[in-house]
């Protein structure tokens, strides 16, 4: 097995394709039987849920020294409520669509408010690669359920 690709990635390159793992392994082995599909589908949400939490939340520190940064940052605060609340009361393929649908939104957020700008060179271009397939799990996972 061929490593080089790994070994040329960084940290935080690593972290971020390591966190994809659970959005892009639940759909296809929930689909093989392997694991029970409701419970693929909890798990698949929860972890949904917590890494927007954790998103919307690194954003705070970022936000804090912006022009009108409690604004901001009670925007940013409702991205992961609404999933959360979501999870709690819609059905699966309404509540994995409002899910995608978020994770975008706190990307472009980040990208309308200027966040980007503050990041590492590289790193605005890895989220977008992130959310890309993250929103594409979600979708698909919506159309399959």
């Amino acid at each position: 097995m061929n490593l080089s690709f790994i070994r040329r990635l960084n940290a935080i390159q690593r972290l971020g394709y390591l966190g994809l793992i659970p959005f892009v392994l639940l759909p296809p082995l929930s689909a093989l039987g392997l694991i029970e599909s409701g419970q693929a589908l909890r798990l698949f949400q929860l972890y949904s849920a917590l890494i927007l939490g954790f998103m919307a939340g690194v954003l705070w520190p970022v936000l804090h020294q912006a022009a009108h940064p409690v604004r901001r940052a009670l925007v940013a605060v409702t991205f992961p409520v609404a999933s959360i609340i979501g999870f709690a009361f819609l059905r699966p393929p309404e509540a994995l669509v409002l899910q995608a649908a978020l994770f975008l939104g706190l990307r472009l957020f980040e990208y309308l408010a200027g966040v980007d700008r503050q990041y590492p060179a590289r790193y605005p271009q890895l989220r977008w690669q992130l959310t890309a397939v993250v929103v594409f799990m979600h979708l698909l996972y919506a159309l399959a359920w």
